[in-house]
């Protein structure tokens, strides 16, 4: 693996028109809480080159740490890459719901999903068909409705646990991915919901709330890694976030020719780099692939905007350093 800041070349003769103004900026102009497990930050489009300095005294208020941009042999191996760091961050005590993967196009998910379920580490894709249209959980919600009508003394979590057993459910998860993965986890969180709940709650209320989330599409928290693309992450913070796949042709995307085009995905890549809270990643895969041939890949000209002043990971911090150059 290498720092690949230094080789992104003088491609953005258009300069640092809104790639980073600080992280922590953004969040100090008063972002609000927001759902699945992000905040919506209130930050400019149009900042300064993001530089890389010690950290302040509020680590969060300063924003995220930052290493050097780390190059990878090609896809797979990024993906790689980016999945043992997840697992190093999970031994650490992160929770995966704080952890997102960001990205510019959906196809870049599926190495991503190897990797993740190679470690065996839960993950979902944002933007995906919503937890309650799920067939599994329709039918564990009809199943406990009905089983529910019966008067229990029961222990809540004894009552909703024998019914999703039946459905498939159990303590530990089922190694690897796949359907069968798929349908606990989504069982899984209707049992975390159960932990939540206060004492003395009844079978039949715990039902009654659950049509009532049904109803207003208030979805549970997943115990997962988040995946989605730079579109579908706006209004969305997490404590770490990966960048990945930030080469020429993906970020900016080969379509984007002309100066408009070219700034909106730098502002694009801002909004990735302002949802990180504490921790940011920066990679790319120096081969990708085209039809019947590999391609070689250069860094994106975006890395070269944002300039890191001290090499040491743990200390950097993304940081406003002046206003945006403009075109003559």
């Amino acid at each position: 693996m290498r720092g690949a800041a230094g080789a992104a070349g003088a491609h953005g003769a258009a300069g640092a028109a809104g790639v980073a103004s600080g992280a922590g900026a953004a969040r100090t102009a008063g972002a609000a809480a927001g759902g699945d497990g992000g905040r919506a930050p209130a930050g400019r489009g149009d900042g300064g080159r993001a530089e890389a300095r010690p950290a302040a005294a509020d680590p969060a208020a300063a924003g995220p740490a930052v290493a050097p941009p780390t190059a990878y042999a090609d896809d797979r191996e990024e993906a790689r890459g980016v999945a043992q760091r997840i697992a190093a961050e999970l031994a650490n005590g992160s929770r995966p719901e704080d952890i997102a993967v960001l990205y510019r196009v959906n196809v870049q998910a599926a190495a991503l999903e190897q990797a993740l379920g190679d470690l065996g580490i839960s993950y979902r894709i944002h933007g995906s068909k919503r937890f309650f249209d799920l067939p599994e959980v329709r039918q564990a919600i009809m199943t406990l409705r009905a089983a529910s009508v019966a008067a229990t003394d029961e222990p809540l979590f004894k009552s909703v646990s024998d019914v999703l057993r039946t459905l498939g459910w159990s303590v530990q998860p089922p190694e690897g991915r796949g359907a069968v993965r798929d349908r606990w986890e989504s069982l899984n969180a209707i049992m975390r919901l159960v932990d939540e709940q206060p004492p003395g709650t009844t079978f039949r209320r715990f039902t009654d709330e659950l049509l009532a989330r049904q109803a207003g599409q208030h979805e549970p928290t997943l115990s997962a890694v988040t995946l989605a693309t730079l579109h579908a992450a706006k209004g969305l913070e997490w404590e770490s976030v990966h960048l990945i796949g930030l080469s020429e042709g993906l970020v900016p995307i080969s379509y984007a020719t002309g100066f408009d085009a070219i700034d909106e995905e730098r502002r694009l890549l801002y909004v990735g780099i302002t949802r990180a809270r504490r921790r940011l990643s920066l990679s790319w895969a120096e081969r990708g692939t085209q039809p019947g041939r590999p391609v070689l890949r250069q860094p994106s000209r975006f890395l070269a905007e944002i300039r890191l002043t001290d090499h040491q990971p743990r200390d950097n911090r993304l940081t406003e350093t002046g206003p945006t150059p403009r075109r003559a």
